[in-house]
């Protein structure tokens, strides 16, 4: 696998565009990667051969570990801080003005911002592989920036479990929580059914699919301010002395 990360991207005959995306670091995010897949999603929305777009990650263990970590420890501003975390602002974003349905398989662990992933998912398929966790806030930060994502998904109630425990909560959890919709025994079957559910989608209208998910996304016009605000706030609290010692400590683990 590149070290610096990789974005694989192909185009079915029924016009089903599969992005995989992968990092040795647990298939984390380099800022230079999150735009590379907003690139990716906002380039499938405009193509006319495209009908439906399926999005996952390589490897068996770890679908997404979120941000880079190693990027995180180097913010030393907060106008930084908040470019940091306006990229995963800006990938919720991207999938969320796609035109283009998104079939999410998480094959694996999805924490932070891999969890905001799943969320924004317009519909989202797992392994029973596939804990989730949000660890912000025992560094000192918060989920600031994909929480809008969890609880358009989730409800008020299981985002605010997630976020504030910051333990792992498994796949049935997270499925009767309405962030995954479908569940399968193993990684074959996972890809399969997202395979199929895919190029389900890419047969319908465009023009009908595209306006059903405007209407599902109804309410959301305000998250480029509200997502560009959150950064704001996760920025200042990255460069505290609390946040810098935890994540530390973490990377040391």
């Amino acid at each position: 696998m590149n070290p610096n990360g990789q974005l694989s991207i192909e185009l079915s005959p029924t016009g089903v565009r599969t992005i995989i995306f992968g990092h040795p670091a647990h298939n984390s995010f380099p800022t230079h990667q999150l735009q590379a897949l907003v690139a990716a999603l906002d380039t499938a929305s405009q193509n006319d051969n495209t009908r439906s777009i399926l999005l996952r990650s390589e490897g068996e263990r770890t679908f997404c570990a979120g941000a880079n970590l190693d990027e995180l420890l180097a913010i030393t501003d907060q106008a930084s801080g908040q470019a940091f975390f306006m990229g995963f602002a800006n990938l919720l974003m991207a999938m969320r003005r796609c035109k283009k349905p998104i079939v999410v398989a998480v094959q694996g662990k999805a924490i932070g911002g891999g969890v905001g992933i799943a969320a924004a998912a317009d519909y989202c398929l797992a392994t029973e592989a596939a804990s989730v966790k949000l660890s912000e806030l025992a560094i000192a930060i918060g989920p600031f920036v994909i929480l809008p994502a969890l609880v358009r998904k989730m409800g008020v109630a299981a985002a605010s479990e997630l976020s504030i425990d910051t333990e792992w909560h498994d796949a049935a959890w997270a499925q009767s929580k309405g962030l995954y919709q479908r569940v399968f025994a193993s990684n074959e079957e996972l890809f399969a059914a997202a395979a199929t559910l895919a190029t389900k989608l890419a047969a319908y209208s465009l023009q009908a699919t595209a306006e059903l998910k405007q209407t599902l996304w109804h309410g959301t016009d305000h998250w480029p301010t509200l997502l560009k605000e959150r950064a704001g706030v996760s920025g200042r609290l990255v460069l505290t002395d609390e946040a810098k010692k935890a994540l530390s400590a973490f990377k040391r683990k």
